[in-house]
């Protein structure tokens, strides 16, 4: 059987035991699909992060790195409105969006987008060749918990068929009305039901299909790029844009075969970073975790 290659696509702002261990167990169970693998460490990262020692931990692997011109991090600012779609045609503006080097320099016909915090435990990549079909991408669909319409209504296999109006969106949401999108203002009128605010792929651990998804992103289409954040979270945008054209994706959870943020079980890696305590403990753990796969 031919097997297909697929370039990796990471986005590094700290972690570097974390990081080393997210690539490692990757390559040791999906190595054989895997062609390149992308880099793109963040311009600006925290205090005491060595990039050499994160070279150190990598090498051997078929690695480009790549670091940007601009840090945005979690800054919504300038990428949205006119200004943003003005600026996306500046290539350094747009490197500087998440995952849009690999995006724009891949040369396979799939790119694999992860976070910097995953443990792998089997072939996901192969997992999910097996099951994207003829869709533009597979992964976790939708952040379903902080919707409303999760459950009786609505889940990562049936957004493509739950088309609320907004009128019908803003009944739901009077039973959450300290959600998130309300508070950001995306229910209302002006604003989209479908997709409904918190539906994207999320990109802990996404396979997209570059063939098909490439030629209809900035820069070469009118979508937004997948890195690209609204008020709410990254990649929205493009799956917003997608969604509308009428690409779908295959809701497929990576789950019995990864582990996001598994450092602190709490399947999110953003709460380290703003306490250096559990930062520490972490990165202590993925050093010992890492003598295992380095092996």
């Amino acid at each position: 059987m031919l097997v297909q290659k697929v370039d990796v696509a990471i986005n590094v702002y700290g972690k570097p035991y974390q990081t080393a261990v997210s690539i490692w167990s990757l390559v040791k169970n999906s190595g054989k699909h895997i062609q390149q693998i992308y880099v793109t460490l963040e311009k600006r990262q925290p205090e005491g992060f060595d990039e050499s020692l994160l070279r150190s931990l990598l090498e051997g692997l078929p690695i480009t790195y790549f670091t940007p011109k601009f840090f945005f991090g979690w800054w919504e600012g300038r990428r949205k409105g006119l200004l943003n779609r003005i600026l996306l045609h500046v290539k350094d503006y747009r490197y500087s969006i998440r995952s849009q080097y690999p995006w724009e320099n891949s040369q396979a016909s799939w790119l694999f987008l992860m976070h910097n915090d995953m443990l792998f435990n089997d072939d996901l990549i192969g997992h999910y060749l097996s099951k994207i079909g003829d869709s533009v991408g597979i992964g976790q669909v939708g952040q379903c918990w902080n919707c409303p319409a999760f459950g009786d209504l609505c889940d990562g296999n049936r957004y493509w068929d739950y088309r609320p109006s907004m009128n019908e969106l803003k009944t739901l949401y009077q039973t959450r009305p300290d959600g998130r999108a309300i508070s950001h203002g995306l229910v209302k009128d002006g604003q989209l039901s479908w997709p409904l605010p918190e539906c994207r792929l999320n990109e802990h651990a996404a396979l997209i299909n570059l063939e098909l998804a490439r030629p209809l992103t900035s820069p070469l289409g009118p979508v937004p790029p997948i890195g690209l954040k609204n008020s709410l979270d990254n990649g929205i945008p493009w799956f917003q844009a997608m969604t509308l054209k009428g690409y779908k994706m295959v809701n497929e959870s990576y789950m019995p075969f990864a582990k996001h943020a598994w450092t602190n079980d709490t399947d999110c890696g953003h709460a380290s970073l703003f306490d250096k305590n559990m930062y520490d403990r972490e990165e202590e753990m993925a050093k010992f975790e890492l003598a295992k796969w380095r092996n």
